[in-house]
């Protein structure tokens, strides 16, 4: 019985590399399997769950009678995964050959008429010093200061070149950026009215900031001119204090509320409450206390209107070269081991011990992790192609033009190559050959080990330097990466084991 069970298992698998394959995950009453190749999600009770677990994680028909189960206990788990893989294609998904998607098939086309925004990079200066930001003299990848302000002709042929490209965008946008982007506010202004010249009003912009240079004026024009403001503002004045910092070492905490407010004001008036979202950096060891005490803030203080979005990062430490090794490998296993996601933890320890229903500072976060679970790929047999991850087309979200008028991803890819500049416009030859070519070339290598595959939101970021790719930056994401997507399987099936109304909103949401 068992050599016939053994032989049977392993023709219907067929598989060397079986944690691919899928992943279990459970909720606090329920134990679950996620199927890589379908998107699919098996309930299964504890003895099929820990013999599936087995066999994910080691990979070993032969030693699976060494758990400590009755073998006829072991052989009727087998039974139920055989059925699985007969009647519902789990634990079939087809070896990973290469990776498609639209930067494979359509990267012309999009290039030619479907770019979605620029984003200007108005001033290299600020007037503040933040220490976790990549320019300060403490962070390890640190950077200088520039002195530089965007020039009017490159911010005008940037705007010009998204107007031609984006024929069959419904609404583009421009966003303004540093450094501090008001330091340059006349150039914003000039940008603001050339392009609603151009555009129409089907334009709209944003802006990042840090708030301390903000007057009434400033504030009622960016609201009278549809933009979406980010406000950089990490919680009460202890904590914003702490790294938010003058070039003379003083707190900005003051001027960062004084300036948030007049935008509070003006966005109030204008009805336009909506357009306001804070930006929320947490740094230190103490991610629980610090959440706690934010929420705290974001709660109480009288002059912050109720339900504003937020968003929640922690610090970027810069790029750290770490070595691959595949999921479900010893050593993987071990560096997973000493990983957790702060702020999944403290949103569900939050959630079950709060006795009054609140916005959460964890809201936007969860939404996004809930998003990506209820749109993922959801097939009745295993899918046939791989996408790119989390990759975008180089150019299509948006396109981060720095004060020399040179074009990247966004403003988060550090230094790496330029995909362009504003006097040739996307360079479709570097993009496909670096971005699209010898990306696939590369992610592949990892890619097709991981059960995260179709889950994975990781993009460009971590897997280039200032020479090209380089993927040792990014072996440190990937397993964070696939710490998020079990933590957002596991929140997403509590959630539908006892509100399914409440996934409700998500139908209607697009994954960003």
């Amino acid at each position: 019985m068992y050599k016939e069970k053994q032989k049977k298992f392993w023709d219907k698998v067929k598989e060397k590399r079986f944690g691919r394959l899928g992943k279990v995950f459970k909720t606090e009453d329920h134990y679950y399997f996620y199927d890589t190749g379908t998107g699919k999600v098996a309930q299964f009770k504890l003895k099929v769950y820990l013999v599936m677990k087995y066999l994910l994680e080691e990979g070993s028909y032969e030693s699976l009678f060494s758990l400590p189960m009755t073998q006829k206990d072991i052989l009727a788990a087998v039974d139920e995964i055989l059925l699985g893989i007969e009647e519902y294609n789990l634990l079939s998904a087809p070896e990973v050959q290469t990776l498609t998607g639209d930067a494979v098939v359509n990267l012309s086309e999009i290039l030619e008429s479907s770019i979605n925004s620029v984003t200007l990079e108005v001033t290299e200066k600020c007037n503040l010093r933040c220490k976790y930001c990549i320019y300060h003299s403490s962070h390890p990848d640190h950077r200088e200061f520039g002195y530089k302000h965007m020039s009017w002709d490159i911010a005008k042929r940037a705007i010009d070149f998204l107007k031609a490209h984006s024929l069959k965008v419904e609404t583009p946008y421009i966003g303004f950026y540093g450094g501090e982007p008001l330091i340059n506010f006349k150039l914003i202004q000039k940008c603001i009215e050339y392009a609603k010249e151009i555009f129409g009003e089907k334009i709209t912009f944003s802006l990042t900031t840090n708030a301390t240079l903000v007057t009434e004026k400033i504030a009622k024009f960016l609201f009278e001119n549809n933009t979406n403001v980010i406000i950089s503002l990490d919680g009460p004045k202890g904590i914003h204090d702490e790294n938010r910092i003058t070039a003379y070492g003083q707190g900005s905490y003051e001027s960062t509320v004084n300036g948030a407010q007049k935008l509070l004001d003006a966005a109030e008036k204008l009805g336009k409450k909506e357009s306001i979202i804070f930006n929320v950096v947490v740094f230190g060891e103490d991610y629980h206390q610090r959440y706690d005490q934010i929420q705290s803030f974001f709660g109480q203080e009288k002059w912050l209107p109720e339900n504003i979005q937020m968003m929640i990062s922690n610090a970027d430490y810069g790029p750290i070269e770490s070595k691959y090794f595949p999921p479900s490998s010893k050593e993987d296993k071990e560096m997973m081991a000493n990983l957790y996601s702060p702020l999944f933890t403290w949103d569900a320890k939050k959630r079950k011990s709060s006795k009054k229903k609140e916005q959460l500072i964890s809201e936007l976060d969860m939404d996004k992790a809930m998003k990506k679970i209820h749109k993922r790929r959801l097939l009745e047999k295993p899918l046939t192609e791989y996408g790119m991850n989390g990759c975008c087309v180089p150019g299509e979200r948006r396109i981060y033009v720095n004060v020399e008028g040179d074009f990247f991803h966004c403003e988060k890819v550090g230094n790496i190559p330029s995909i362009g500049n504003v006097h040739i416009g996307l360079d479709e030859r570097k993009i496909k050959k670096l971005y699209v070519d010898e990306y696939i070339q590369e992610a592949v290598k990892y890619c097709k080990d991981c059960w995260a595959i179709n889950l994975c939101s990781l993009c460009y970021i971590g897997c280039y330097d200032a020479n090209g790719k380089n993927f040792a930056y990014r072996h440190d994401w990937c397993r964070n990466e696939r710490k998020y997507s079990e933590n957002a399987l596991a929140r997403y099936y509590s959630i539908l084991e006892k509100n399914p109304e409440a996934l409700e909103k998500y139908n209607n949401m697009e994954v960003s």
